[in-house]
């Protein structure tokens, strides 16, 4: 059947087809260059764990533990593998690190809290936060998005969450010296709004602006297409500062793993604003003596670790129950017990 749905791709003249392969194994890090999870969680940055059990969720739940449970290491062979890989594929011209993307938070930190040796930078998930917060400030200073200046992340999930915007608001505005204008958009745009410095200011975009983007995000826009375009844009972002031989960087928010960076908890999933360089990431510090920011972190940090903890204790009783009872995972007992004993210790 897997090879009769290669035909298929093949008869439709999809692109690269001559890099599709078909396996009923489960994937090993080194078997392709992207890995792509999209659940049918009705909201991937978060679970619902009083009304967790559906059908559909049950069957992502399933395939992502089992997969996750599956990903090994160690470090040191990946690299080799890589290379070699590099070596055998004349169309390659560099080594880089696999990229696990999925279309929330949710999968990153099962992906990452699972499996067994895999490096904590190569997964991530898109957000829709920073283009909620766009279209927001776009319709209230009546411009395009994309005349709206970078708009910077940190989150826990889509209700909790900072976001500090690059002043000016609007790229190619211009700022007076008057210590009125706040930094935040010129005396020509704020007229075009029919607002004041006392409806439009700091104080608007800590609190009404925040709950603006709290209210849009509770809609729920995961659509199949929505999560595909998000995704195809994530992917965009990782490979812009990859594809070039030159020191090209790349910022944007996303969802990763955390590596300690301003505060956050290693190992768990945030969103935050990253700066690309080749298949390297790190935080973006531009705001990190922000003394609200370094507050608003204290409470983003509450949640992911409560959320973790939650989200770990749940998919360990379900890998005992579903996985694991029901021979599920290959026959290697000691596999197991090391997955079991290693969420025991997360979960702790």
């Amino acid at each position: 059947m897997a090879e009769a749905f290669i035909l298929e791709l093949e008869n439709c003249a999809f692109s690269c087809v001559n890099s599709m392969h078909t396996s009923s194994n489960l994937p090993s890090i080194t078997d392709a260059d992207v890995f792509c999870f999209i659940t049918n969680f009705p909201n991937p940055n978060c679970i619902d764990f009083y009304n967790v059990i559906t059908d559909e969720m049950f069957d992502s739940f399933y395939l992502i533990i089992k997969i996750a449970n599956n990903l090994f290491g160690p470090i040191s062979n990946i690299a080799e593998i890589v290379k070699e890989n590099v070596i055998n594929k004349k169309n390659i011209k560099s080594e880089q690190k696999p990229i696990f993307i999925a279309d929330g938070l949710v999968a990153i930190d099962i992906l990452k809290s699972l499996s067994t040796n895999v490096p904590y930078d190569v997964f991530f998930c898109p957000t829709p936060l920073t283009s909620i917060g766009k279209n927001i400030l776009g319709e209230y200073l009546k411009v395009e998005t994309d005349e709206i200046n970078d708009l910077l992340v940190w989150a826990a999930n889509d209700s909790v969450f900072h976001v500090e915007v690059e002043k000016p608001l609007v790229i190619q505005d211009t700022i007076s010296g008057d210590n009125c204008d706040w930094n935040l958009v010129g005396k020509d745009v704020l007229r075009k709004t029919n607002l004041d410095h006392t409806q439009f200011n700091e104080s608007w975009l800590k609190k009404d602006f925040i709950e603006k983007m709290e209210s849009f995000a509770s809609r729920n826009p995961y659509g199949c297409i929505y999560k595909a375009s998000q995704i195809s844009k994530t992917l965009q972002d990782i490979w812009a500062s990859r594809s070039t031989e030159c020191e090209l960087k790349s910022y944007c928010s996303m969802g990763v793993i955390s590596d300690e960076s301003l505060g956050t908890i290693k190992g768990h999933p945030y969103v935050l604003p990253l700066i690309f360089s080749g298949d390297h990431w790190c935080v973006n510090e531009r705001f990190k003596e922000n003394t609200h920011l370094k507050m608003e972190i204290k409470r983003i940090n509450k949640v992911a670790q409560e959320q973790h903890e939650k989200l770990i204790t749940y998919c360990k009783h379900f890998l005992q129950e579903n996985v694991l009872n029901q021979a599920f995972i290959p026959n290697d007992e000691s596999s197991a017990s090391i997955t079991i004993d290693r969420l025991s210790r997360f979960s702790e």
